[in-house]
C-alpha cells in the first residue's frame, strides 16, 4: 500500500514538474537580452522620448524636482510616475505564438510607439509598444534590434499598457498656472475690472512690502502679514482642466469680452507671467429657488500667457482674487 502511495506521489511530482517546464520553456529558452524590457533603476532615468508612426513626439526631461514635456511645459507628475512604475514592473507574459509572429511584427512596424529610455544622459533601452492582445490583458512589444515580439504585462494588473505611452502633448501637461516661490516675486499687479478702485499692486523688496492703489499711490497703513500670505499663494496654483467642450465661436466671444480680473507677476529675473479671468455663465445651473444662475458659482474661464484657455475653480483661486480693501487696516 505504501509503495503505491509513493508511486502516486512521484508520478504527480513528475507531472507538475513537466507542466512547469513546458510553461516556462518558451520564454526561458529565449536569450535574456531579447526579453529584457524592465528598467531596474528608475531613479536614474532622466529622459524619455516617445514618437508614434504619425511623428507625434513627446520629450520628457527630469529637472531637480519635476519633469518638463517638450522643453516648454511642466509635465504631470502622476503620469510620469506611472510610466516609470510601468517600466520597472513590466514582465514578459509569453512570447508571441509562431503562427501569429509575422502579423504581429507587421503591426508593430506600422502601429507602435517608439519609447527611448535614457539613464544618466545615455540611451539605455528602446522599446516599441504596440496594441493590446485580443483579451486586452496583454500588450505587444518588441525591443529594438530584436526580431522576437512578446506579450507583456504587469503582474496583478488586468489590462493593457499602450495608453500609458501616449504621444498627445495635452495629456502630459501639468495643470500648473503659477509655481513661483516668494523669493522670486518682485511685483504682483491685480487689475479688478469689476471694481477698478479695488485694483492694486504689491512690491516685494527682500521681504519688505509696498502696497499701491490703482493710481500707483502708496498705501501706508496695511497688513503686511496678509500681503505676505497673498504672495505666498503663488507657490502653487493649478487650473482644473483644458477647455475642450466649449465651441470655438463661443470661446472667441468670451475672449473678446472684458475680463473680470488680470493678474500679472513680475519675477526678480525680469520675466513676467499673467492670466486673465473671465466669467463663466451658469449654463443651466439653478439656484435654491430653481432659477437659472447668471454665473457659475464654482468655476470661471482663464486665459494664460501660453494662450491656453482653461477652467479654474474659485475654491482654489479665491486667495488670489483679493481687493485692496482686504489689506487695509481698519
Amino acid at each position: 500500500m505504501k509503495s503505491k502511495i509513493i508511486k502516486i506521489i512521484i508520478l504527480l511530482f513528475l507531472m507538475f514538474a513537466t507542466a512547469y517546464l513546458v510553461m516556462n520553456n518558451q520564454s526561458g529558452s529565449i536569450k535574456k537580452e531579447l526579453r529584457d524590457f524592465a528598467i531596474e533603476d528608475t531613479a536614474s532615468v532622466d529622459k524619455i522620448f516617445l514618437v508614434d508612426k504619425q511623428n507625434n513626439t513627446i520629450l520628457l526631461e527630469r529637472k531637480q524636482s519635476y519633469w518638463i514635456v517638450n522643453e516648454k511645459y511642466e509635465a504631470r507628475k502622476d503620469l510620469v510616475d506611472l510610466v516609470l512604475k510601468t517600466l520597472y514592473r513590466i514582465k514578459v507574459k509569453e512570447p508571441v505564438a509562431k503562427s501569429a509572429h509575422e502579423n504581429i511584427v507587421k503591426n508593430l512596424a506600422v502601429k507602435s510607439t517608439k519609447v527611448e529610455i535614457y539613464q544618466k544622459g545615455k540611451l539605455s533601452k528602446t522599446i516599441y509598444v504596440g496594441g493590446p492582445t485580443m483579451d486586452s490583458y496583454g500588450t505587444y512589444m518588441i525591443l529594438e534590434n530584436s526580431s522576437r515580439p512578446f506579450i507583456m504585462e504587469i503582474p496583478g494588473f488586468r489590462g493593457y499598457l499602450s495608453t500609458r505611452f501616449s504621444t498627445m502633448e495635452i495629456e502630459w501637461r501639468a495643470q500648473t498656472i503659477f509655481r513661483i516661490p516668494l523669493s522670486e516675486i518682485k511685483q504682483v499687479t491685480f487689475e479688478n475690472y469689476i471694481n477698478k478702485t479695488e485694483s492694486f499692486s504689491v512690491i516685494n523688496s527682500n521681504n519688505n512690502y509696498q502696497l499701491l492703489d490703482n493710481h500707483k499711490n502708496a498705501i501706508n497703513n496695511f497688513d503686511t502679514i496678509e500681503v505676505k500670505k497673498f504672495l505666498m499663494e503663488f507657490r502653487q496654483k493649478n487650473f482644473s482642466k483644458f477647455i475642450e467642450d466649449v465651441p470655438l465661436k463661443w470661446q472667441d466671444s468670451i475672449l473678446q469680452s472684458n475680463p473680470m480680473y488680470v493678474i500679472t507677476v513680475e519675477k526678480a529675473n525680469g520675466e513676467k507671467q499673467w492670466v486673465k479671468a473671465f466669467n463663466k455663465p451658469g449654463w443651466g445651473k439653478l439656484d435654491f429657488f430653481g432659477d437659472e444662475l447668471a454665473s457659475d458659482p464654482d468655476n470661471f474661464f482663464m486665459l494664460t500667457d501660453n494662450n491656453d484657455f482653461v477652467y479654474a475653480q474659485y475654491f482654489s483661486f479665491n486667495p488670489l482674487l483679493k481687493n485692496i480693501s482686504d489689506f487695509k487696516k481698519n
